[in-house]
């Protein structure tokens, strides 16, 4: 199939899809952590606005990972989610009590939208649009992850702005449950060091002055991770110990200007990533959701499964970027703050 959208505007991408296709977020499907899911709700919105369909918000119906505090204390909170809905609302485009044909995919591809506009077409929906409940928008966001531009117009979150005061610089180092399941996803300590290390430099070429703030969760003290416990669902076979050493949060005192952030609130730490000057991602949705709801950022991104956005600088796998670039993207963070 030809690629429609380098070349085309959105109007001719679908042509008046947003009455053929509502999409909406299956929020039933996976309750995973907060991050994850709402980096499928903005996706779900994004890839809305890249095809002109209409957009119906479901929020969080309950999130089942709530971070290294509620599996120390095996104590989740049934209410986590309620802040995170009330601050993160999408107006919707359509009212769920219209009428629909609704259909529930765990993917979604160009193609899929095709065949529903033929399938529309051809009056299978006797006239209603499609309602789309979405499990995942990949199949088309990691394809153009441009696309979550369009998030940076509803964030809840203000545009950084200057005035004298230090830039501000968001490490984010994702730990938790990590530990124990998926840890290659982890980025050694050294990871963030060098590319802090190296922003250091560029900022202060630069003449500007700056914080580092290290945004991460530590044990609070030892304690035996049960395959039963929360966040956890039997996918470890046996007990494990987590200490706060583990964590060796001690090597980043080599970092000037650092203010730890440590074991704070997901919502505040979410408020600090979504507006932060500079944002050095690890592999995590959390970090993702943080850059795509800055309105005015540097992002430094570590490649993983989901596509990153043209503006944000990749960096390698040993934690080394383009300092040019770098600094490029500095001078022009500080113009855009400026309004030149």
């Amino acid at each position: 199939m030809r690629d429609p959208f380098p070349s085309s505007s959105r109007q001719d991408r679908f042509p008046g899809l947003g009455e053929k296709l509502v999409l909406t977020y299956a929020n039933s499907t996976a309750t995973d952590g907060v991050g994850a899911q709402l980096q499928r709700i903005y996706g779900t919105y994004a890839i809305a606005r890249l095809l002109g369909a209409s957009y119906l918000h479901s929020p969080l119906s309950r999130v089942d990972y709530q971070g290294l505090g509620a599996l120390e204390h095996n104590r989740p909170d049934p209410a986590f989610h309620l802040d995170f809905n009330e601050l993160l609302e999408i107006t919707s485009d359509v009212s769920p009590l219209d009428e629909f044909r609704e259909l529930h995919l765990s993917k979604i591809s160009l193609g899929t939208v095709l065949r529903l506009v033929e399938r529309y077409e051809r009056n299978e929906t006797n006239g209603r649009p499609w309602l789309v409940r979405l499990d995942a928008p990949y199949g088309i966001a990691d394809r153009y992850p441009d696309c979550y531009e369009a998030c940076k117009e509803i964030s809840p979150f203000p545009s950084s702005v200057p005035g004298g005061r230090a830039l501000r610089v968001a490490v984010h180092v994702r730990r938790g449950e990590l530990f124990l399941v998926e840890s290659d996803r982890m980025l050694p300590n050294s990871y963030y060091i060098c590319i802090a290390q190296q922003i250091v430099e560029v900022l202060e070429a630069l003449a500007l002055d700056y914080h580092i703030e290290l945004h991460t969760e530590v044990p609070t003290k030892a304690f035996f991770v049960q395959p039963g416990h929360h966040g956890i669902y039997d996918r470890i076979d046996a007990p494990v110990l987590l200490t706060p050493e583990m964590c060796r949060l001690e090597e980043f005192d080599v970092l000037p200007h650092l203010i730890p952030y440590v074991n704070g609130g997901a919502i505040d730490c979410l408020r600090r990533l979504a507006t932060a000057d500079i944002l050095v991602m690890s592999k995590s949705s959390f970090s993702y959701l943080g850059g795509i709801l800055n309105r005015n950022v540097v992002v430094l991104y570590h490649p993983f499964w989901h596509g990153a956005p043209s503006s944000w600088m990749t960096v390698g796998q040993d934690g080394h970027c383009d300092q040019l670039q770098l600094t490029r993207a500095v001078t022009t963070l500080l113009r855009r703050q400026a309004g030149g």
